[in-house]
């Protein structure tokens, strides 16, 4: 039998049989039980449920008091493993007496409670990052004292999940953060490996309830059901409408998400290098440029690897500094080879002053970033512009983090790359170079936004 039974009466009364592994059932021992026994420690305690891990089971009584019996191997019971390796029989965790648990929740080693003032206490295991404090297995092992969760505190949170490795919250607005194991993306969010923190699921909203296996997570939303994990892939997420650019290095797709129906622009390269080591390497340089999260640039809202191809998915703007060109005349009422009036100039002058700005923002940032692609394509329009801005820079599958302390940070810094006619000379002659090749960029950008030659 590898299976464990407990129930309670009507009268109150507890008990358990099965397997018994680590003394999970409460018995006192932990030799096999085949037929039920009464676990008298939990007897008329008004035992509401039971969630267990592995090996261990939490009970919660109607008093909102909980008890702990089974393995103890990573604090999972609240107690020093290193002096209890195992609650035998069912035992109060005593800090939470007067802190009013409402809902307890266990993956395989560690364990998250919510208390009715809407406090998260994290405890146990941590070899995935599943505890969410930002630190690795190597840093911290495990945690056998209740902490609570200071990340929970800036959110009103309805609801905790824990499933083998991953920890999950559902705030009251139907928002979810998930963090831990994310080697099948079973998060939520497709950036592979372990997530040390806890990261908001962007894509989809009004989750009621969350179910998960070690591979998968399905969602319940007021849309219906959400998928997340190893059949989690650009075809089962996106509605793919049409291809709005492409180059050399991948091509941008418009997409609407099939389950909120929200618009974005997905960009998907193809490696020619099929080492799984590459593909990690260019991954994790796309992921550490989510952290430009500003009105300058548009979103980064995920990147993940699939087969052969690099996903980043983004912001969708449907305008660019292309469309601005070529309507520009029309507007002011001009031929294209005629001179700009006093309005149109003036006009010029701050849609170039904000593209500036932009460029300045990532060659600002820590650690620079070279673009290394700038043109008017990539230069978008938004129609709901806050902080008097409406232009923001995008497509960063081209560009790159600067590190000064190194002379390069990837082995793609110095490649040739960006479009031809807004490409700096260095770059195009495969030099080594700097942010002053975006500055060139800005440049031929400048001449076509004006209608000047600076050669003449």
């Amino acid at each position: 039998m590898r299976v464990n039974v407990l129930f309670v009466t009507n009268d109150d009364m507890v008990y358990g049989f099965g397997n018994n592994s680590e003394g999970c059932l409460g018995f006192g021992h932990n030799t096999p039980v085949l037929s039920p026994q009464l676990i008298p420690e939990l007897c008329h305690q008004s035992i509401q449920y039971f969630v267990n891990g592995m090996n261990f089971v939490i009970a919660v009584n109607a008093r909102n008091r909980i008890y702990g019996f089974g393995s103890n191997t990573c604090g999972q019971l609240a107690r020093n493993p290193a002096t209890h390796r195992s609650n035998l029989k069912p035992e109060a965790i005593a800090c939470f007496y007067d802190r009013d648990v409402v809902q307890v929740s266990c993956g395989s080693v560690h364990v998250l409670a919510l208390t009715t003032a809407g406090r998260v206490y994290v405890w146990g295991g941590n070899s995935f990052g599943q505890l969410g404090c930002g630190l690795t297995m190597r840093e911290i092992e495990h945690m056998y004292e209740p902490t609570e969760f200071e990340f929970a505190a800036r959110y009103t949170i309805r609801a905790v999940y824990c499933y083998t490795y991953t920890s999950f919250i559902i705030t009251t607005d139907g928002q979810v953060f998930s963090w831990g194991d994310n080697t099948h993306h079973q998060l939520g969010h497709n950036v592979s490996g372990i997530a040390l923190r806890p990261r908001l699921i962007a894509t989809i909203g009004g989750v009621k309830a969350i179910t998960s296996t070690e591979f998968s997570t399905i969602f319940h939303t007021t849309n219906g059901l959400y998928l997340s994990g190893l059949d989690n892939n650009y075809n089962n997420q996106f509605i793919e409408s049409s291809a709005i650019g492409s180059s050399g290095f991948g091509t941008v797709f418009k997409v609407t998400h099939k389950l909120g129906g929200k618009i974005y622009a997905v960009k998907r390269l193809q490696f020619a290098d099929s080492n799984e080591e590459t593909k990690q390497g260019v991954l994790e340089e796309v992921n550490g440029l989510s952290k430009l999260d500003s009105d300058f640039v548009v979103k980064y809202e995920d990147s993940y690897l699939e087969s052969n191809h690099l996903y980043i998915q983004m912001q969708f703007y449907s305008q660019s500094l292309r469309t601005v060109l070529k309507d520009k005349p029309i507007v002011f009422g001009r031929q294209p080879e005629d001179q700009m009036n006093v309005f149109e100039y003036f006009t010029s002058c701050e849609i170039f002053k904000e593209i500036l700005e932009c460029v300045e923002y990532l060659h600002e940032s820590d650690p620079p970033v070279i673009h290394r692609n700038l043109k008017p394509e990539n230069i978008l329009i938004d129609p709901n512009f806050t902080s008097n801005r409406f232009i923001k820079v995008c497509d960063f599958g081209l560009a790159t983090d600067h590190n000064t302390r190194r002379q390069t940070i990837s082995p793609f810094v110095h490649s040739v790359c960006g479009t031809f006619g807004y490409i700096a000379p260095e770059v195009l002659m495969g030099k080594q170079y700097d942010h002053k090749s975006d500055i060139y960029s800005l440049s031929i950008i400048g001449e076509e936004l004006f209608g000047i030659d600076l050669q003449e």
